[in-house]
């Protein structure tokens, strides 16, 4: 696409989210938000009030917020994302509030009893303090006993599928070619959106970086979280060294103790 045509870089999502959800279509946010939902009944059935991390356009918090119905808050660092959120939500007549906030840097007013970060939002932090500041913050915002249910792209899933991420298409805003490369060797996952808008072209450049089982349940045993359970991918099944996708659901305990 941008052959003889002068690229301008963007942050990531400042563009691609007017027509992210289109891009995104393949992704079943419906039958997520019911593995989410059977997961918070069996870790925290009593659940009322419901925080979500890296909201994106608000798919999964208008899926899973009348399921509850849950009391349900939704941030995003994005706020080109985050107006798409708001008025999907005005459309749908949705009671839940979106709000702009960084995941690694953040307090809430009130804690909650259940903390979402899902489709690879811990993937996006790129060393281990950014991690352990993300669990530093949720900890804070969970009440005592509550729980954190979060997943993670591993290093498995980026060498089974990284040819799966190359695509071009169209959406009502823009024109889109996306290509994807993985280096095994420094566990990043380079994702680039070219964008033609208006006959100019930009480019998003999206890095995560893969992370294994054991190094997630390292960290978060040192942040004191009770680890209940990590599944594979969609499942009820412990996850192993070869799950693709793990969804971890853990838990702040119940009483108060020192920090490790």
């Amino acid at each position: 696409m941008s052959t003889g045509i002068r690229v301008q870089e963007v942050v990531p999502y400042s563009l691609l989210a007017r027509g992210y959800d289109q891009v995104m279509d393949y992704v079943d946010y419906e039958a997520w938000a019911r593995y989410v939902h059977r997961l918070i009944r069996r870790f925290r059935p009593d659940a009322q009030s419901v925080l979500e991390l890296g909201c994106g356009t608000g798919s999964l918090a208008l899926a899973l917020q009348p399921m509850g119905p849950y009391r349900y808050r939704a941030s995003d660092r994005s706020a080109a994302m985050l107006a798409v959120a708001r008025e999907k939500a005005a459309r749908a007549g949705s009671p839940v509030v979106f709000e702009q906030a960084d995941f690694t840097d953040y307090r809430v007013a009130e804690p909650v009893d259940v903390a979402l970060l899902l489709f690879d939002g811990l993937n996006y932090l790129l060393e281990p303090e950014g991690i352990r500041a993300l669990f530093r913050c949720t900890w804070q915002a969970l009440r005592p006993g509550g729980v954190f249910i979060f997943d993670q792209s591993t290093p498995m899933n980026s060498l089974e599928h990284e040819a799966d991420f190359d695509d071009a298409g169209e959406t009502d805003t823009f024109r889109y070619v996306r290509r994807s490369h993985y280096d095994p060797e420094r566990r990043l996952h380079t994702t680039i959106f070219e964008l033609e808008v208006d006959g100019k072209v930009y480019r998003e450049r999206h890095l995560e970086r893969a992370y294994t089982l054991d190094e997630i349940q390292a960290l978060l045993q040192a942040e004191g979280f009770h680890i209940e359970a990590a599944y594979d991918n969609f499942s009820l099944r412990p996850a192993t060294a070869r799950s693709e996708r793990i969804h971890w659901v853990v838990r702040r305990p119940d009483q108060a103790e020192a920090r490790p």
